[in-house]
């Protein structure tokens, strides 16, 4: 149990939100059009889920950092985590998060938002939360309504057909969550105003030939009828 809080703690501590504004050590704008977003309450996600535990679901929350839904669950002992929710689950939704089934538990149903080793699951299951490197957390398909592929499977590696088109060779004990990722529909949502843009760290985005020679290569001139040039960044 020590030594999976350990990697827990190593692989969720917020160590790089600094909000440097797109400035380097020096001060000087190196990427356009960021600034500090809107102070949020950061939540250590679990993406490592190896307790060999059932959990509920006890509530569902919606966090600015991250574009699914984020769930708190409580174990059978008394531990509770923060999860990414998988796709139409509900409160009171018995989860199952480990690397091994539990052989005297004649109840177990592996269902959407469990977590287990690429071993135990079917092929052409939908998975989220997976684990490229064994213990060292889900990394990729983490985003809201993206999902993989189980297509083959062998003794020592398990191919996992992406979103992309890529393929993904990942080992047998890795860790992956069964079902896509919650708020599918988040891809359709409107930002509707200019502040919600400013609480993401966008800063607004103006015209080069709106500026003056000081500030951009396309600015000055006399209006709009200055000989045409190639394009050019800042």
């Amino acid at each position: 149990m020590l030594e999976y809080l350990f990697l827990f703690l190593r692989n969720n501590m917020c160590c790089g939100y600094i909000f440097a504004a797109g400035r380097n050590s020096s001060g000087v704008i190196c990427v356009r059009h960021r600034s500090s977003s809107v102070q949020t309450k950061l939540l250590y996600i679990d993406h490592m889920r190896r307790l060999n535990l059932f959990g509920y679901v006890f509530k569902i929350i919606k966090i600015l950092n991250y574009t699914g839904f984020i769930a708190l669950v409580i174990y059978q002992n008394g531990l509770s985590s923060y999860i990414l929710l998988a796709d139409s689950l509900q409160v009171g939704i018995c989860l199952f998060s480990g690397s091994v089934l539990i052989d005297d538990k004649e109840h177990i149903c592996l269902g959407r938002g469990s977590s287990i080793a690429c071993t135990f699951i079917p092929l052409f299951s939908l998975i989220h939360n997976i684990e490229p490197v064994s213990c060292r957390g889900g990394t990729i398909a983490r985003a809201a309504g993206t999902s993989g592929l189980i297509i083959t499977k062998t003794l020592d590696k398990i191919i996992i057909k992406l979103k992309s088109g890529w393929n993904l060779a990942v080992g047998t004990n890795n860790i992956i969550s069964l079902g896509l990722v919650s708020n599918v529909e988040h891809r359709f949502s409107k930002i509707g105003k200019a502040g919600l843009n400013r609480k993401f760290g966008i800063r607004p985005t103006v015209r080069g030939v709106a500026m003056n020679p000081c500030d951009h290569p396309h600015g000055g001139g006399e209006g709009k009828a200055s000989p045409p040039a190639a394009q050019r960044s800042p």
